[in-house]
Formats: structure tokens, sequence, C-alpha cells
């Protein structure tokens, strides 16, 4: 079994911590390092070999989100996880032009970020499915409306022909999740039915 090494920077050193120790449980993961200072994490980096590095976006006086270009010149192979308490529009940042493997929220919770790992693990990218994207609805006067990452995967779905059922077994959650996240699509894009609702995400399903 292969053994990822992980490092965690973040500027609330018991928060890191407490990740550490989680991760640290599982066999497949080596805390290599954590420490609450970017300078200090540049100094380590150059001691130890990193697989999966998890950081914070507000790392003062520096930016998490702008040491990424950095850090992937010096460390091309190292796998980069934001994990921050900010949604990408807080920060003004489009999460299409993300230059980072993954974003999470800190409080998505456990799940998720294990989720965020097994991807980076699997050399694949990930974005947190509760990251509120901007919507633009065309029927109240271009008003921004704010759907989640997992509203617009379902409202993908729904959109596809899949049933409630379908859709939870798609996903891994309940019938009962599933109708309450239609419910605040329909509410949030103030759709009348499905044909209303899909010309009103024509945007998103493209």
């Amino acid at each position: 079994m292969k053994i990822y090494n992980i490092a965690l920077v973040d500027d609330h050193l018991l928060f890191a911590e407490g990740i550490g120790n989680m991760l640290s449980g599982k066999p497949e993961f080596n805390i290599s390092f954590i420490t609450s200072s970017v300078t200090e994490m540049f100094e380590l980096l150059k001691r130890d070999s990193i697989d999966i590095l998890l950081l914070d976006i507000n790392m003062p006086p520096f930016n998490g989100r702008a040491l990424i270009p950095r850090l992937k010149t010096e460390y091309p192979n190292i796998k980069i996880m934001i994990l921050t308490m900010y949604q990408p529009m807080d920060i003004g940042l489009d999460i299409k032009e993300f230059n980072g493997d993954a974003y999470v929220l800190k409080i998505s919770g456990k799940q998720i970020l294990e989720e965020a790992l097994s991807h980076l693990m699997n050399q694949q990218s990930y974005i947190d499915p509760n990251i509120v994207v901007p919507v633009e609805n065309a029927d109240t006067n271009k008003q921004k409306v704010k759907l989640t990452k997992r509203e617009i995967e379902i409202v993908r779905l729904i959109v596809s022909g899949k049933t409630t059922k379908d859709i939870a077994q798609e996903l891994y959650l309940s019938e009962l999740t599933i109708k309450t996240h239609r419910k605040n699509i329909s509410e949030k894009m103030d759709s009348k039915g499905l044909a209303d609702l899909i010309a009103k995400t024509k945007d998103l399903i493209q």
C-alpha cells in the first residue's frame, strides 16, 4: 500500500493539529509536518518529500491562493488542497479559474475532506459540492442566484431525466435530502416546473 506524506499549513495551529490527528489514524497517511508559518513551510518542503499539502487561504502576511503558482513551480508533484472557511466568491475567486488541485470548505466536515483526499490520491481534482456558485437568472432582471455545486449537480441530473430516487442512488444521498435540494433549487430559481427550470439554468447544463 502506498503511503502518502501529508503536510498541513494553517494559521490556526489547533485546527491543523486536529486534522493531523484524525488523518494520522489512517494507515495510508503519514503526517510529515504541521505548521502555522509559510516561511517554515518552505524550509520544511526542502527537507521532506510531500505528496499532498493542505493549505489555508488566510496565512498572514501571505495569501494561500497566491502561493499556489510558486508551489506548483517549485514542487510540481505536490497536490495542493486549499482548506478554508471562505467561499470562493468571498475572496473574488471564480472557481473555474482555481489553479490548485482541491478546494474544500472547513465547514463541510470529515466526509468531504476524505473524498477530496481520495480524489487527489487518484490524481483527480476535487471541488467541494458545498461551494456556492452565482447563477444569472434572466427572469429576475439579471439577479445573481446562488446555487451550491451540489445543487448544480442535481440540476444537471434532473434535466437529464433522472428521478429523485435515481439521483439519491447516484449521489449516495437519501431521497429526503434530494427532495429538499429540489425544493431549495426551485425556490432560488423561482421555477414553475421542469421546462422553466431548464430555461433558467441553461448556462449550467450546456
